[in-house]
C-alpha cells in the first residue's frame, strides 16, 4: 500500500503561491537582498582602482629635513660666511698695508729731498732758493717760513754773504699712512760767511711732518730736536 506523505505546515501556501488565479505558474519571487550579487562599482573596477601606497604617496606631504639635517646646514653656512668675511677683511688688510707701505717710501723721499731744499740757500740765489724751498712746503709753516726768511735769514746772508748747505746723512719713518707721515732726518749744515774764518759744519737731528697734497708729499712742519 503506497503512502502518501502529508504535507508539512506551509508548502501547500508555497505551492499555491507559484500559481495564479488561472493556474499559470508565476514569476519567481525576487531574489532577497542578501543573495543578489553585489554590484560592481567604479570604484571596484580594475582599470580605476588605486594602489594603496599610491593614495598614501600622494597623500603623504615630502618629507621634511630632521633637526640634525638643519644644524649641519646651519653650521655649514656660519663657517662659510665666517670665511667670506674674514678673506674680506684679509683683502682689505693686504691692500691697507700695501698703501702704508708705498706711502713710508713715498714720504721718506719726498722729506729727504725737501729736507736739503728748505735748509739750504745761498746769498747769491735767494729768490730762486727760497722759491724751490715754497714748492715743497703747505699750511701754516708755508706763513712761518716766509716770515722768517723774509725778516732774519735774507738780511743776514745779504749782509754776510752766508751760505748753508743741507745734507741729509740718515731718515727713517716715524710714523706712516696713506695721508700723512713723520720722519726723522739727521741732517749736516755747513755754513759760510765772511763771520767765520772756515766753514761751520752743524749736526742736526729734525723731525718733520709731511701730508699728501694732490697726491704729492708736503712739508706741513719741521721741529728741530
Amino acid at each position: 500500500m503506497e503512502r502518501r506523505q502529508r504535507p508539512v505546515a506551509g508548502q501547500r501556501a508555497r505551492a499555491r503561491a507559484t500559481t495564479d488565479a488561472r493556474g499559470r505558474p508565476k514569476d519567481r519571487a525576487p531574489r532577497r537582498h542578501e543573495d543578489r550579487p553585489a554590484a560592481t562599482t567604479v570604484l571596484d573596477h580594475p582599470e580605476t582602482r588605486t594602489e594603496p601606497s599610491a593614495r598614501k604617496q600622494r597623500r603623504e606631504p615630502r618629507p621634511r629635513p630632521s633637526g640634525r639635517r638643519r644644524a649641519t646646514v646651519a653650521v655649514v653656512l656660519g663657517v662659510t660666511m665666517v670665511l667670506v668675511v674674514t678673506a674680506v677683511l684679509l683683502g682689505y688688510r693686504v691692500r691697507q698695508d700695501a698703501r702704508a707701505e708705498d706711502a713710508r717710501s713715498a714720504a721718506l723721499a719726498a722729506g729727504q729731498a725737501s729736507a736739503a731744499d728748505i735748509l739750504s740757500y745761498d746769498h747769491r740765489t735767494l729768490d730762486r732758493d727760497f722759491a724751490r724751498a715754497r714748492d715743497a712746503i703747505t699750511g701754516s709753516f708755508a706763513d712761518d717760513y716766509a716770515a722768517t726768511t723774509g725778516k732774519v735769514v735774507r738780511p743776514s746772508a745779504e749782509k754776510y754773504k752766508a751760505s748753508v748747505k743741507a745734507e741729509v746723512a740718515a731718515a727713517s719713518v716715524v710714523s706712516a699712512s696713506a695721508e700723512r707721515a713723520t720722519i726723522l732726518l739727521f741732517v749736516n749744515q755747513t755754513t759760510t760767511s765772511t763771520r767765520l774764518d772756515a766753514p761751520k759744519v752743524d749736526l742736526n737731528r729734525v723731525r718733520m711732518d709731511l701730508v699728501s697734497v694732490g697726491g704729492e708729499w708736503k712739508v706741513s712742519d719741521i721741529d728741530a730736536l
